[in-house]
Protein backbone atom coordinates (compact mmCIF):
# COMPACT_ATOMS: atom_id res chain seq x y z
CA UNK A 1 0.00 0.00 0.00
CA UNK A 2 1.59 3.53 -1.03
CA UNK A 3 1.20 6.36 0.53
CA UNK A 4 1.87 10.22 -0.37
CA UNK A 5 3.68 12.56 2.35
CA UNK A 6 0.59 14.63 2.80
CA UNK A 7 -1.16 11.83 4.77
CA UNK A 8 0.70 12.65 7.98
CA UNK A 9 -0.48 16.19 7.35
CA UNK A 10 -3.95 14.65 7.51
CA UNK A 11 -3.18 12.86 10.37
CA UNK A 12 -1.91 15.45 12.01
CA UNK A 13 -5.27 17.67 11.45
CA UNK A 14 -7.29 14.83 12.45
CA UNK A 15 -5.58 14.63 15.92
CA UNK A 16 -6.30 18.42 16.92
CA UNK A 17 -9.39 18.02 15.76
CA UNK A 18 -9.51 14.90 18.29
CA UNK A 19 -7.74 16.89 20.66
CA UNK A 20 -10.48 20.06 20.22
CA UNK A 21 -13.31 17.77 21.20
CA UNK A 22 -11.88 16.00 23.97
CA UNK A 23 -10.62 18.98 25.56
CA UNK A 24 -14.49 20.36 24.80
CA UNK A 25 -15.34 17.62 26.78
CA UNK A 26 -12.71 17.98 29.66
CA UNK A 27 -13.44 21.58 30.07
CA UNK A 28 -13.41 21.77 34.17
CA UNK A 29 -9.68 21.18 33.85
CA UNK A 30 -8.35 22.77 31.03
CA UNK A 31 -8.89 26.44 30.07
CA UNK A 32 -11.19 26.99 27.17
CA UNK A 33 -9.55 28.78 24.78
CA UNK A 34 -7.50 25.56 24.01
CA UNK A 35 -10.28 23.87 21.92
CA UNK A 36 -10.28 26.69 19.49
CA UNK A 37 -6.55 26.62 18.96
CA UNK A 38 -6.61 23.18 18.26
CA UNK A 39 -9.42 23.84 15.89
CA UNK A 40 -7.19 26.86 14.33
CA UNK A 41 -3.82 24.38 13.98
CA UNK A 42 -6.24 22.02 12.31
CA UNK A 43 -7.37 24.33 9.46
CA UNK A 44 -3.79 25.87 9.30
CA UNK A 45 -2.86 22.03 8.37
CA UNK A 46 -5.73 21.99 5.78
CA UNK A 47 -4.83 25.31 4.50
CA UNK A 48 -1.04 23.85 3.92
CA UNK A 49 -2.37 20.68 2.25
CA UNK A 50 -4.01 22.62 -0.41
CA UNK A 51 -0.68 24.69 -0.60
CA UNK A 52 1.25 21.76 -1.25
CA UNK A 53 -1.19 20.36 -3.65
CA UNK A 54 -0.94 23.35 -5.73
CA UNK A 55 2.72 23.10 -5.50
CA UNK A 56 2.91 19.81 -6.83
CA UNK A 57 0.57 20.67 -9.60
CA UNK A 58 2.42 23.37 -10.24
CA UNK A 59 5.65 21.82 -10.72
CA UNK A 60 7.11 23.26 -7.66
CA UNK A 61 7.48 20.08 -5.71
CA UNK A 62 7.80 16.76 -7.66
CA UNK A 63 5.35 13.95 -7.70
CA UNK A 64 7.75 11.64 -6.35
CA UNK A 65 6.10 10.15 -2.94
CA UNK A 66 9.93 10.26 -1.32
CA UNK A 67 10.17 13.86 -2.19
CA UNK A 68 12.10 15.00 1.04
CA UNK A 69 10.39 18.88 0.97
CA UNK A 70 7.17 17.48 1.04
CA UNK A 71 8.00 14.77 3.49
CA UNK A 72 9.87 17.08 6.29
CA UNK A 73 6.64 19.51 5.66
CA UNK A 74 4.44 16.65 6.32
CA UNK A 75 6.02 15.10 9.51
CA UNK A 76 6.83 18.65 10.92
CA UNK A 77 3.25 19.33 11.37
CA UNK A 78 2.35 15.62 12.78
CA UNK A 79 5.02 16.33 15.04
CA UNK A 80 3.39 19.58 16.20
CA UNK A 81 0.20 17.44 16.88
CA UNK A 82 1.83 14.88 18.54
CA UNK A 83 3.76 17.18 20.58
CA UNK A 84 0.39 19.06 21.57
CA UNK A 85 -0.95 15.48 22.70
CA UNK A 86 1.93 15.03 25.12
CA UNK A 87 1.83 18.32 26.60
CA UNK A 88 -1.26 18.13 27.49
CA UNK A 89 -1.12 15.32 29.15
CA UNK A 90 1.76 17.47 31.10
CA UNK A 91 -0.44 19.64 31.77
CA UNK A 92 -3.23 17.21 33.55
CA UNK A 93 -0.27 15.63 35.30
CA UNK A 94 1.72 18.31 36.76
CA UNK A 95 -0.13 21.31 36.47
CA UNK A 96 -3.97 20.95 37.39
CA UNK A 97 -2.33 17.61 39.43
CA UNK A 98 -4.77 15.18 38.33
CA UNK A 99 -2.87 11.61 37.98
CA UNK A 100 -5.30 9.51 37.89
CA UNK A 101 -6.85 11.38 34.94
CA UNK A 102 -3.60 12.27 33.79
CA UNK A 103 -2.58 8.49 33.58
CA UNK A 104 -5.97 7.37 31.61
CA UNK A 105 -5.36 9.95 29.27
CA UNK A 106 -1.70 8.48 28.37
CA UNK A 107 -3.20 5.28 28.20
CA UNK A 108 -5.73 5.93 26.08
CA UNK A 109 -4.83 9.23 23.96
CA UNK A 110 -1.31 9.72 24.38
CA UNK A 111 0.40 6.15 23.76
CA UNK A 112 -1.37 5.28 20.61
CA UNK A 113 -0.98 8.51 19.00
CA UNK A 114 2.74 8.77 19.32
CA UNK A 115 2.93 4.52 18.42
CA UNK A 116 0.57 4.96 15.48
CA UNK A 117 2.46 7.62 14.56
CA UNK A 118 6.24 6.21 14.69
CA UNK A 119 4.54 3.10 13.24
CA UNK A 120 3.75 5.34 9.52
CA UNK A 121 6.59 7.17 9.89
CA UNK A 122 9.05 4.32 9.91
CA UNK A 123 6.97 2.41 7.44
CA UNK A 124 7.09 5.25 5.21
CA UNK A 125 11.11 5.39 5.42
CA UNK A 126 11.92 1.99 5.45
CA UNK A 127 10.33 1.03 2.11
CA UNK A 128 10.27 4.20 0.45
CA UNK A 129 6.75 5.22 0.75
CA UNK A 130 5.37 1.77 0.69
CA UNK A 131 3.66 0.83 4.19
CA UNK A 132 4.10 -2.89 4.80
CA UNK A 133 3.69 -4.75 8.29
CA UNK A 134 6.82 -5.62 9.12
CA UNK A 135 8.25 -7.37 12.54
CA UNK A 136 9.01 -3.83 14.14
CA UNK A 137 5.29 -2.28 12.72
CA UNK A 138 3.98 -5.07 14.75
CA UNK A 139 6.01 -4.34 17.82
CA UNK A 140 5.12 -0.91 17.52
CA UNK A 141 1.28 -1.63 17.75
CA UNK A 142 1.29 -4.07 20.20
CA UNK A 143 3.36 -2.47 22.57
CA UNK A 144 0.28 0.60 21.88
CA UNK A 145 -2.59 -1.74 22.66
CA UNK A 146 -0.63 -3.53 25.68
CA UNK A 147 -0.08 0.05 27.15
CA UNK A 148 -3.39 0.91 26.29
CA UNK A 149 -4.71 -2.17 27.97
CA UNK A 150 -3.18 -1.67 30.87
CA UNK A 151 -3.88 1.92 31.69
CA UNK A 152 -7.81 1.24 30.87
CA UNK A 153 -7.77 -1.62 33.53
CA UNK A 154 -5.87 0.36 35.99
CA UNK A 155 -8.23 3.09 35.49
CA UNK A 156 -11.40 0.85 35.91
CA UNK A 157 -9.60 -0.80 38.89
CA UNK A 158 -9.70 2.53 40.83
CA UNK A 159 -13.03 3.66 39.86
CA UNK A 160 -14.47 0.55 41.03
CA UNK A 161 -12.24 1.12 44.13
CA UNK A 162 -13.50 4.43 44.54
CA UNK A 163 -17.08 3.99 43.67
CA UNK A 164 -17.36 0.67 46.46
CA UNK A 165 -15.84 2.68 49.41
CA UNK A 166 -17.43 5.95 48.92
CA UNK A 167 -21.02 4.54 50.14
CA UNK A 168 -19.17 3.67 53.34
CA UNK A 169 -17.58 6.55 53.61
CA UNK A 170 -21.11 8.61 53.69
CA UNK A 171 -23.05 6.25 55.92
CA UNK A 172 -22.48 7.29 59.37
CA UNK A 173 -22.65 5.48 62.65
CA UNK A 174 -26.22 5.13 63.76
CA UNK A 175 -26.84 5.44 67.94
CA UNK A 176 -29.73 4.32 69.53
CA UNK A 177 -31.98 6.44 70.36
CA UNK A 178 -33.46 7.00 73.69
CA UNK A 179 -37.29 5.94 74.23
CA UNK A 180 -38.45 9.74 74.48
CA UNK A 181 -36.96 11.07 71.86
CA UNK A 182 -39.14 9.73 68.99
CA UNK A 183 -42.22 11.59 70.39
CA UNK A 184 -40.95 14.98 71.00
CA UNK A 185 -38.97 15.00 67.73
CA UNK A 186 -42.65 13.96 65.85
CA UNK A 187 -44.47 16.75 68.10
CA UNK A 188 -41.89 18.84 67.00
CA UNK A 189 -41.88 18.19 63.46
CA UNK A 190 -45.64 18.38 64.13
CA UNK A 191 -45.75 21.57 64.59
CA UNK A 192 -42.96 23.05 61.92
CA UNK A 193 -45.22 20.91 59.67
CA UNK A 194 -48.65 22.77 60.79
CA UNK A 195 -47.25 26.65 60.30
CA UNK A 196 -47.14 27.03 56.90
CA UNK A 197 -43.70 28.95 55.46
CA UNK A 198 -43.92 32.74 55.31
CA UNK A 199 -46.29 33.24 57.80
CA UNK A 200 -45.66 35.41 60.97
CA UNK A 201 -45.26 33.26 64.04
CA UNK A 202 -47.89 34.19 66.60
CA UNK A 203 -47.53 33.71 70.27
CA UNK A 204 -51.05 33.68 72.90
CA UNK A 205 -49.75 33.62 76.45
CA UNK A 206 -52.24 30.77 77.57
CA UNK A 207 -50.95 30.28 80.81
CA UNK A 208 -53.34 28.13 82.98
CA UNK A 209 -53.46 28.86 86.86
CA UNK A 210 -52.63 26.34 88.82
CA UNK A 211 -54.99 24.58 91.71
CA UNK A 212 -52.99 26.87 94.65
CA UNK A 213 -53.53 30.08 92.69
CA UNK A 214 -57.32 29.22 92.63
CA UNK A 215 -58.21 28.29 95.81
CA UNK A 216 -56.17 31.45 96.94
CA UNK A 217 -58.48 33.73 94.44
CA UNK A 218 -61.45 32.12 95.92
CA UNK A 219 -61.20 32.80 99.27
CA UNK A 220 -61.03 36.80 99.51
CA UNK A 221 -64.00 36.73 97.33
CA UNK A 222 -66.02 34.47 99.78
CA UNK A 223 -64.66 36.46 102.59
CA UNK A 224 -65.85 39.34 100.87
CA UNK A 225 -69.40 38.52 100.21
CA UNK A 226 -69.98 37.33 104.36
CA UNK A 227 -69.20 40.71 105.42
CA UNK A 228 -71.75 42.40 102.98
CA UNK A 229 -74.54 40.37 104.24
Amino acid sequence: MGLLPEFFMLLGIDIFLAMSLLTALLEDELPSPVQYLFQGAALLGLGQLFISRGFVDSGVFTKDPSDPTRFWISVIYLASAVTNVVGLNAYLAFVRHKMALATTFSGTVTVPTVMTSAFFITAFVGTGGEVGITLASLSILGIAALISGLSVFGFLRQAAKHTSSSPAMTRGPRFPSAPGAKSSATGVSEKVASTPLGTPSISLPLRLPTRQETEWEEAPAKSGEGEVN
